[in-house]
């Protein structure tokens, strides 16, 4: 993938930070963030894992009493009377956990990830096998397959991790299944889940075959993406400010790269070592959608210290009444 390029100089030999316009916290993230600290107000909370993927917002809520914990047996040995499921959701068995222990729940999932959850699991009450377009270790992917409650669902990033031997029609002992659904993690590359889904209807459409495919990478995630397509026509060097276990700023990443752009991950203001950006005179910055605004501020205060001025303009703030919502 390759994006266009402007063929006019910007700003002759000048250093420039040029900052996308829509990058950073999603509002479901702000969401989370605010559901978590306002319990937390009135005693401790443990969370079940990161309530999102960074570093600086984890230590900040720890601050703000939410302390992270293996599962909810390990909260509930350790005193806690109060758990939060991550914005990333979790499988309806995590609930029943909580239930059984005596646990209160402040449940932070993102509603557009709560969206994909109903999804899978009426897809699967209608017949379907469920395909996730997505990383089967990530909490979101294992919360979206537990809600689908069937064994008929995997979640895989490449035809050739389906557990299908070939193609319906070809002499092969395991095809798909009549009726397939594919939907995807939210936090995916639109162009990626695209050609997935090219790939497996060659698949499954033989003989009768049924595929249904619903794109549930949800609405930040694809506006961040092509904000950086936007972003990479004017710059030579993209940092990405994100933390190193966020999906959707590692997506950035690849999309930089793709563009035929340099671009480094960075999750702290000090990873922006003097030598990444020697010899660079425009110098993008984007971020993920669970990175504060706080350290993208930071990030580029570092870059003003290194001698480039300041941008000349900021971003966005999200809006929730985003499309994702109608159904």
């Amino acid at each position: 993938m390759t994006a266009p390029r402007q063929t006019e100089p910007i700003g002759s030999s000048e250093r420039e930070v040029i900052v996308a316009d829509v990058l950073g916290f999603c509002w479901g993230v702000r969401r989370a963030l605010e559901l978590v600290r306002i319990a937390a107000r009135e005693r401790p909370v443990a969370a079940l894992g990161d309530i999102i993927h960074n570093p600086v917002a984890v230590e900040q809520l720890h601050a703000d009493g939410v302390i992270p914990v293996v599962d909810a047996v390990s909260a509930k040995a350790q005193g806690f009377t109060r758990v939060a499921i991550t914005a990333h959701g979790a499988p309806p068995q995590r609930y029943e956990e909580c239930a059984d222990l005596g646990l209160e729940v402040v449940d932070t999932t993102c509603p557009l990830v709560t969206k994909v959850q109903r999804l899978a699991r009426r897809l699967a009450q209608q017949g379907y096998f469920i395909v996730v377009y997505g990383d089967r270790s990530h909490p979101e992917v294992r919360g979206v397959l537990g809600w689908a409650a069937t064994s008929r669902a995997v979640a895989v990033c490449d035809v050739s991790e389906l557990p299908w031997t070939g193609p319906r029609g070809s002499e092969t002992n395991a095809p798909p299944p009549r009726k397939v659904a594919l939907i995807s993690q939210t936090t995916k590359r639109t162009d990626e889940f695209v050609r997935f889904a090219q790939s497996l209807l060659s698949w499954v459409l033989p003989h009768g075959g049924e595929l249904r495919i619903v794109n549930t990478i949800c609405q930040p995630t694809w506006e961040r993406q092509e904000a950086l397509a936007r972003l990479a026509q004017r710059v030579d060097l993209v940092l990405v400010v994100g933390g190193r276990k966020s999906s959707n700023s590692a997506r950035l990443v690849e999309l930089c790269r793709d563009y035929g752009i340099p671009s480094h991950l960075i999750e702290r203001p000090d990873d922006v070592d003097p030598r990444l950006v020697e010899g660079i005179q425009r110098i993008g910055v984007t971020a993920g959608a669970s990175t504060p605004d706080e350290v993208i501020l930071a990030v580029i205060q570092r870059l003003c210290a290194l001698g480039y001025p300041a941008p000349k303009q900021l971003w966005q703030t999200d809006d929730p009444e985003v499309i994702d919502f109608i159904e």
